[in-house]
């Protein structure tokens, strides 16, 4: 058996095994985010018990001129209540060097939100835009939301 047939079984075994009631990326199109798209994800939520971690991952490769990434974000909740928030994701250090894991694209997720019960069941919708002053950022390729239960 091939070193990649192990690993793609250790791959499977291990992503089976996952308790994420939500893992969803957007992909930008040539890895430019203009500032007028909105990245929407709906969480379908059931569960009020739980108390869950949510993880936004953003993916960006040596072509992203920044270190950090401002967010715009939003959240609207079943009733059509909505809170907005505005946030900086840092990606560099202060010499450039990335903070996500891999080679020539970088993956960084971070703790997006405290542990949270929600309080009703239904659709949980998270719209995010870039904040920054270029009108298309170079560069950003993969924007991710991932929700789990907390053990």
């Amino acid at each position: 058996m091939g070193i990649f047939a192990v690993w793609a079984i250790l791959f499977s075994s291990s992503a089976c095994s996952s308790n994420e009631i939500f893992s969803e990326f957007y992909s930008f199109p040539d890895a430019q985010w203009d500032a007028k798209d909105t990245v929407r994800f709906e969480v379908p939520v059931s569960d009020l018990f739980n108390t869950y971690a949510i993880y936004l991952t953003v993916r960006n490769n040596n072509q992203y001129p920044f270190r950090n990434l401002w967010l715009f974000a939003e959240l609207q909740k079943p009733d059509g209540t909505l809170r907005l928030d505005t946030f900086s994701v840092k990606l560099a250090d202060v010499y450039g060097k990335w903070y996500g894991n891999g080679v020539s694209l970088y993956s960084l997720s971070i703790l997006f939100e405290k542990p949270v019960q929600y309080p009703d069941t239904g659709v949980y919708v998270y719209r995010f835009r870039q904040g920054m002053r270029a009108r298309v950022l170079e560069g950003i390729s993969d924007l991710g939301l991932r929700v789990e239960p907390v053990d």
